[in-house]
């Protein structure tokens, strides 16, 4: 396996970072709360991402962070089908600071040094039906408590209101990716039924000519969920992973209720 902590330019990712973000927050009319919550060491950054392939949550988020000077680089978790489309079309996805998903890769960047966020709710949370857009579910996916246990660092929740907007998602096509044998082979647990700008009605994750809607987005990043009380060999006690993953949700859906209270699709909150 290659490694992909050598591969990483923070540099190149920061240059990407520079010229994309401008472009997206524009776009998105982003707005932005608690950036002071982010942690000046490293941490495990956790958010929610809908949109499908447009993911404007993560997508903002990523470039945020990168493009600024900070002391922690931060590296970013893909699922595996992506990563490897991506390495297949020679992307520099490893050298912009995406890695393939799954916990040796970030277990091993937590303990070189580097901040990682993660998805926890994967392709079930980027496809999730326009009726669930504004609900927060990690689908009992725990490594990422466990992750930070062991690596004894802190959770830092990172919400996202919008991207649920850019397209809309009538069913996930959750039966269809299992009829299919897609969730097994390919850990793929969805095949969705959507309707995305220009051209009306689509079914699946193949790729095809579309643009997302500009709806307004607005991310927050909420105060760092430390596990200073915790002992790294937390990481194997049932009690204490789905405790903090408790916690970590209702912190996040909490705030997912206060961002979409009020808001109109696409448009956002009027003031």
């Amino acid at each position: 396996m290659e490694d992909h902590l050598e591969l990483f330019d923070p540099e190149k990712a920061r240059k990407v970072a520079k010229a994309t973000l401008p472009v997206m927050e524009t776009y998105h009319r982003a707005k932005w709360l608690g950036l002071e919550n982010i942690p000046e060491r490293v941490f495990l950054g956790v958010g929610n991402h809908t949109g499908m392939h447009f993911m404007p949550e993560s997508m903002l988020w990523v470039a945020k962070y990168q493009s600024e000077e900070r002391k922690i680089p931060m590296l970013t978790l893909i699922h595996h089908m992506t990563h490897r489309l991506a390495r297949t079309v020679k992307l520099p996805v490893n050298e912009l600071g995406f890695l393939e998903a799954n916990r040796e890769n970030a277990m091993q960047a937590l303990r070189a040094g580097y901040a990682v966020t993660v998805y926890p709710g994967g392709d079930r949370d980027v496809a999730r039906s326009y009726a669930d857009r504004h609900k927060v579910n990690f689908f009992d996916h725990l490594g990422y408590v466990k992750m930070a246990l062991k690596a004894q660092v802190p959770i830092l929740p990172i919400v996202g209101c919008g991207g649920g907007e850019t397209l809309f998602v009538i069913n996930s096509g959750e039966k269809i990716a299992e009829f299919t044998g897609l969730k097994k082979l390919g850990k793929i647990h969805t095949w969705p039924f959507y309707w995305s700008f220009p051209f009306g009605f689509h079914l699946g994750h193949l790729p095809h000519l579309e643009f997302p809607l500009p709806s307004q987005m607005t991310m927050s990043i909420l105060k760092p969920y430390y596990v200073d009380k915790y002992r790294s060999d937390d990481a194997e006690d049932p009690s204490v992973v789905h405790h903090i993953n408790q916690e970590i949700l209702t912190l996040m859906q909490d705030e997912l209720n206060r961002l979409s209270d009020g808001r109109i699709p696409i448009i956002g909150k009027l003031r």
